[in-house]
């Protein structure tokens, strides 16, 4: 029921036989039906995803009969089928399938989890054993300069941390001031504002390493950020005058990636908000987790982008046989934008009309090798979409989500005062450096 008479002139036509009798046009069926049941497993698949379901709706509305032209809205009754089907399969059996495979998940890292807290309890047994002794070790700046005391306590002060934060921000606000053709006194007044900060953000670090050492410096990860954007900045300045100064012919695209680069330095005003402190520590410490995860989302994106190469790599648009998923960004002609390709289905992206550019009619005349697609594709993406979008990413996202209740709940359990993984790391190693200085 779901043929259609396609050409000029379909309109005026009610039957396949007055389709088939006139010229430049021809009786066609859509790619998504109900003529078998395979057919009508597939078609529910792409609703049950909710990824343009509403035009295959339409399509049932609009039926008629066998050899029947369809008519807008020809029985609007039939909404109720395909309503109640994403009720009950899309917003309830399929979140149930994801919450169950995702509690199993969960279950099988127990023992993991287990292991994973006995060890942070050791870390956190060993800092409180040694925090109760604190006359019999001294800290790692006991051995500095009278001078050097003084800097290190100006260093680690809030107050310092707080200048900082308010220069940062005034450099975040003069680069969102940058825009295409600005004035050249703006453009002058902005590299000039360039070279301060730059100079500011370079006395910081040096004072910082002076007082604080280069070992006990670089053991906090922010301060490596901190680094990286420093050398981020003085390579703009760098490049730029070596541009303008034709002293090498450089790249522009290259100094612009510097550019974006910078904005990155906005992380540091987010240091000093506890709570995204917290949620970035929670996805730092999750990554090694999910890691695995990630291994096996990268063997399927290889060995799928490989197949798809193979199956869809010789597929071509056409008048005849337009393409509304297929196209110049997303195809299979490489291994390159076949990943990329993948990439948007497994995000749940027109992967429906991917697939039906794959469905290629058998005595199309743009088939050529592929009469076998309306067989293939639909098990190559049915498999991929399956794992994808409903086992793995659904995975990743749960394992996020029970690290931040996890945290939450130790923070309240420790009347906020809670440490992570890498806080915990980083105190016993400032307590052996401070042990060894003692020995010294």
């Amino acid at each position: 029921k779901f043929y259609y008479c396609e050409g000029s002139l379909a309109h005026n036509v009610t039957t396949r036989h007055q389709c088939e009798a006139m010229s430049n046009h021809r009786w066609r069926n859509q790619k998504y039906n109900f003529d078998n049941l395979g057919q009508a497993l597939l078609t529910l698949l792409a609703l049950a995803s909710k990824d343009d379901w509403v035009p295959i709706m339409y399509m049932g509305v609009d039926a008629v009969e066998v050899d029947m032209q369809p008519i807008k809205h020809h029985s609007e009754t039939k909404l109720i089928y395909f309503i109640s089907f994403l009720l009950v399969v899309s917003f309830y059996s399929i979140n149930m399938f994801v919450g169950i495979v995702v509690e199993n998940f969960h279950n099988s890292r127990i023992p993991q989890k287990h292991n994973e807290e006995a060890r942070k309890l050791r870390k956190q047994t060993k800092i409180i054993e040694r925090q109760k002794h604190p006359m019999s070790e001294l800290p790692y700046y006991a051995h500095f300069s009278p001078w050097r005391k003084r800097l290190h306590d100006i260093c680690v002060s809030k107050y310092f941390d707080l200048i900082i934060a308010a220069i940062t921000g005034i450099y975040v606000v003069t680069i969102s001031f940058e825009f295409y053709l600005m004035p050249v006194i703006l453009d002058r007044f902005l590299e000039y504002c360039n070279y301060v900060f730059t100079i500011i953000f370079l006395l910081e670090f040096i004072l910082k390493i002076v007082a604080l050492g280069p070992s006990y410096y670089f053991q906090d990860k922010w301060n490596l950020l901190d680094s990286f954007l420093l050398l981020a900045l003085i390579a703009d300045i760098v490049l730029e005058n070596m541009m303008s100064g034709n002293i090498f012919s450089i790249n522009a695209s290259l100094i612009r990636v510097v550019r974006v680069v910078r904005i990155a330095r906005v992380l540091k005003l987010l240091k000093m908000v506890k709570g995204i402190r917290s949620l970035l520590n929670i996805v730092r410490e999750t990554l090694p987790r999910v890691r695995n995860l990630g291994l096996l989302l990268f063997l399927l994106f290889f060995i799928f982008a490989i197949m798809g190469v193979e199956l869809f790599g010789k597929l071509e648009c056409s008048q005849e046989e337009p393409c509304r998923g297929l196209n110049k960004h997303a195809n299979f002609k490489n291994f390159g934008i076949a990943l990329l390709t993948l990439f948007c289905i497994a995000t749940d992206d027109n992967w429906d009309d991917i697939m039906r550019d794959t469905l290629r009619q058998d005595d199309s005349s743009v088939t050529g090798e592929n009469k076998l697609m309306t067989m293939i594709s639909p098990i190559y993406f049915v498999i991929f979409v399956l794992i994808t979008q409903l086992v793995l990413v659904n995975i990743v996202v749960a394992v996020l989500l029970k690290n931040l209740e996890d945290s939450h709940k130790m923070t309240n359990n420790n009347d906020g005062n809670a440490q992570t993984g890498e806080e915990i790391e980083l105190q016993l190693q400032v307590d052996l450096h401070d042990r060894n200085n003692f020995e010294q």
